[in-house]
């Protein structure tokens, strides 16, 4: 009898980018192990808002497994909005996400 082991799951990576329309903040989270990206979406606005940002707009990139793409593409969105002239906050792993 041979004892079939399933392979531990991979951890998948995202980070958030937020903003309030008309407005130059941009926040955007560090990146972590992702889940459910409504989920994370809706929790982002609420941080957001808690950070005083009226009617928030909150997108997080699907998890992926490749954590330095995912870095790679954070580090776009902050040189993006950065060309753009927006303030960037950034958001520490212990404020975002939310500790279950």
């Amino acid at each position: 009898m041979t004892l079939a082991s399933t392979p531990a799951a991979a951890q998948r990576w995202t980070f958030c980018v937020g903003w309030a329309p008309g407005a130059k903040d941009v926040w955007i989270s560090e990146v972590f192990a992702g889940g459910d990206r409504e989920r994370l979406e809706a929790s982002y606005r609420i941080y957001l808002d808690h950070q005083g940002a009226a009617s928030p707009v909150a997108q997080c990139p699907l998890p992926n497994e490749d954590k330095t793409s995912v870095v790679n593409a954070q580090t776009g969105a902050e040189d993006f909005n950065r060309k753009l002239g927006a303030t960037l906050h950034a958001v520490p792993a212990q404020d975002f996400p939310p500790r279950r």
